[in-house]
C-alpha cells in the first residue's frame, strides 16, 4: 500500500471512529440512545441511616433507574433534549452499577458535593461495556446527593458508544422534592430534566452546535 492510500485509509477509518458530533446530539433526526443513571462516582452525602444497608442503596439505585422508564409522562428525557423518543439502553448502566463499592459512597464532607471534573466523566465512558452499540448514547453521570445543602448534582453526558468516548458533557444542579428516598431523589431528577428542557439545552446548542 502507497502512502497516499494509507492515508486515505487512515482518514476513513478516523472519521468513522468520529463520526458522532456534538452538533448531531441537536439534530432531532439522529437516533439517541437512553444509558440511564450512572453511580460510579456517587456520593450520597448526609442521612446515612436513611439509606440503610448496601442492598437498600442497591435498591435505589435500580429504582431510580427505573423510575424513567415506568413514568416516562414525569421523567421525559426525551423531550428534554428535543426527541420524540429515545432507544431503551439502560441495561448497559444496571450492569455497570453492580460494580459500585457502595460503602464508598457515603460521606458527611459538604466537600464531596462537587468533586467530578469533565475528566472524571471521561474515565467513566471508558470503563464501560456498551455490549456492541453504536451511535449516541446519553447517560446521567450522577456526582452527589446532597442531604445537607438539600441538592444533586449530575453531568448530563453525551457518549460516542462505538468508540467509548464522551462527546460533550455538561453539569447540572437541582433541589430534591418527595416523600420517601426514592421519591426525594426522584424529584431532584424531574427538577434536572425540567431545568434542560426549558434552559439549559438551548444554552448547550448555541455552545457546541455547527452547521
Amino acid at each position: 500500500m502507497n502512502i497516499r492510500m494509507f492515508i486515505a485509509v487512515l482518514a476513513l477509518i478516523t472519521s468513522s471512529a468520529f463520526a458522532q458530533t456534538k452538533s448531531d446530539v441537536f439534530i432531532k433526526d439522529v437516533p439517541v440512545a437512553w444509558l440511564g443513571l450512572d453511580f460510579t462516582s456517587t456520593k450520597l452525602i448526609g442521612d446515612r441511616e436513611r439509606f440503610g444497608s448496601e442492598s437498600d442503596v442497591r435498591h435505589l439505585m435500580e429504582a431510580w433507574n427505573d423510575l424513567i422508564l415506568k413514568e416516562p409522562d414525569k421523567y421525559d428525557v426525551a423531550h428534554m433534549i428535543s426527541r420524540p423518543k429515545l432507544e431503551d439502553a439502560i441495561q448497559v448502566t444496571k450492569e455497570h452499577n453492580m460494580d459500585v463499592d457502595v460503602m464508598s459512597m457515603f460521606s458527611n464532607d459538604v466537600k464531596d458535593y462537587i468533586h467530578i471534573k469533565p475528566s472524571t466523566v471521561d474515565e467513566i465512558v471508558a470503563g464501560y461495556d456498551f455490549g456492541g452499540l453504536s451511535g449516541i448514547g446519553m447517560m446521567f453521570v450522577v456526582e452527589s446527593l446532597n442531604k445537607l445543602n438539600e441538592e444533586g448534582s449530575v453531568w448530563v453526558t453525551f457518549v460516542n458508544m462505538g468508540t467509548r468516548e464522551v462527546i460533550f458533557t455538561e453539569h447540572v444542579v437541582a433541589e430534591p422534592a418527595g416523600m420517601g428516598m426514592r421519591n426525594y431523589w426522584g424529584g431532584c431528577l424531574v427538577d434536572i430534566i425540567n431545568k434542560v428542557r426549558k434552559k439549559e439545552f438551548e444554552m448547550w446548542r448555541k455552545k457546541h452546535y455547527r452547521p
